[in-house]
């Protein structure tokens, strides 16, 4: 009886296979990709890479990356030394979108979502997104810091379940410990936003190059690049959930 429950889970994984959520759209610098399926990073991304629920993106010290969903005009983009673990699902067209955060810096262009919300959690907090935009560094255990640019986000601290709104021009900081305030921005968010805002342009210019990734990484690192004379011309590789090429 036993055998037969088995055969039966695994009947169903093979009928109802893991749907493309994103496909990376920019790639610079150590970048590291884990598929849900695998047990090790590979530094082989290439635009175009489709991203399924439980797929992770790390980056390196100059590490850049932008995926974008493919229900929406939704992106996520991914600035260095962050960890990102991508969520969701598809329900009637639409993708239920869920991005966890374990450190870095990271910037969300959410459009307004038919149904549902955008939600990203971090080791502190739960950000509750309808469509806007914002910045979001993260530290890791130690707190978070949210930046709004447009747009609004309902912010809940996990440790004392107190939630504040992020709003246009303005930051929240939520702590471990269970503090979470919000405030207008000050001349020095306006600077730490235009920073962000600047690394991210320089790293937007370049076409995709990928380099050798971590350390621990056992795959060998591939290099994409455009060489057509018509830089119109994009050309996108799609990939099945078993990594085939279409």
């Amino acid at each position: 009886m036993k055998n037969i429950f088995i055969n039966i889970i695994i009947l169903i994984s093979f009928c109802f296979p893991k749907e493309t959520l994103g496909l990376v759209t920019k790639s610079k610098g150590k970048v590291e990709y884990q598929k849900y399926d695998s047990n090790k990073f590979t530094s082989s991304v290439k635009k175009g890479l489709g991203l399924y629920g439980d797929d992770q993106i790390r980056t390196g010290d100059n590490g850049f990356s932008i995926y974008r969903y493919l229900d929406d005009a939704s992106s996520i983009k991914i600035l260095k030394n962050s960890e990102v673990v991508i969520q969701g699902r598809i329900d009637s067209r639409n993708i239920t979108k869920n991005v966890e955060v374990t450190n870095g810096l990271l910037n969300f262009n959410i459009d307004k979502q038919k149904d549902g919300y955008f939600t990203v959690v971090t080791p502190t907090s739960v950000a509750t997104v309808k469509g806007t935009e914002f910045w979001l560094i993260c530290n890791g255990i130690e707190g978070d810091k949210f930046l709004g640019v447009e747009g609004s986000v309902e912010v809940k601290n996990i440790q004392s379940g107190q939630k504040v709104t992020l709003g246009e021009n303005s930051t929240v900081v939520s702590t471990s410990s269970g503090n979470i305030v919000t405030q207008n921005m000050t001349s020095e968010d306006y600077e730490q936003v235009d920073d962000l805002n600047d690394e991210s342009g320089e790293y937007e210019d370049f076409d995709i190059d990928t380099e050798t990734g971590f350390e621990d990484s056992n795959e060998e690192s591939n290099t994409s690049s455009d060489s057509d004379d018509d830089s119109s011309i994009i050309r996108i590789e799609f990939e099945d959930s078993s990594g085939n090429s279409l």
